[in-house]
């Protein structure tokens, strides 16, 4: 079972520090010709106002942080279904200087744990439909897949493979 307390509270002073990983993050992605984010889609505002609901939660290191999870109550766009038991798990990103530590792991967990906490039995996610290894990741961590969501030609967002966990 994964520590509680490994998260806690983003507060709006540390919006601009979410923003800058996302975009190292996603600065990353392209190098390696992953699609996922791309650099400067998430605004400081965007996850200041996310930060005012209680919706980021952040693992800090020595005052840095250096992962985070975005955990929301509903999710219209990618599931209009809206299943009052389920939860949506957005933003989970993990410092590139962490990786191979497990770090993603404990924080899904902890976010799973977290929706179970406040009453749902049922995490919902989405990465990129072409992200391969993100999808196969998600999968082998229990996650089953339920569709993909194409946003239009109109949209800046790549088509999007829905993943859902029931029974925390």
């Amino acid at each position: 079972m994964t520590d509680p307390n490994l998260l806690h509270l983003a507060t709006e002073e540390v919006a601009a520090d979410i923003v800058g990983l996302r975009d190292s993050l996603a600065h990353w992605q392209q190098q390696k010709q992953i699609q996922q984010w791309i650099p400067g889609e998430l605004t400081i505002e965007q996850v200041a106002e996310q930060i005012s609901r209680n919706e980021w939660w952040i693992l800090e290191e020595e005052r840095r942080i250096i992962a985070t999870v975005r955990i929301v109550e509903t999710d219209e766009l990618i599931w209009p279904d809206d299943d009052p038991q389920a939860a949506y798990v957005h933003g989970l990103m993990v410092d590139r200087s962490r990786a191979g530590r497990s770090i993603g792991k404990q924080v899904l967990e902890w976010a799973e744990q977290s929706i179970l906490i406040n009453g749902h039995s049922i995490a919902r996610l989405d990465c990129v439909a072409s992200n391969v290894a993100l999808c196969q990741y998600y999968m082998s961590r229990g996650y089953s897949e339920h569709g993909v969501v194409d946003f239009g030609p109109d949209s800046t967002w790549f088509p999007v493979r829905r993943f859902e966990k029931r029974g925390l």
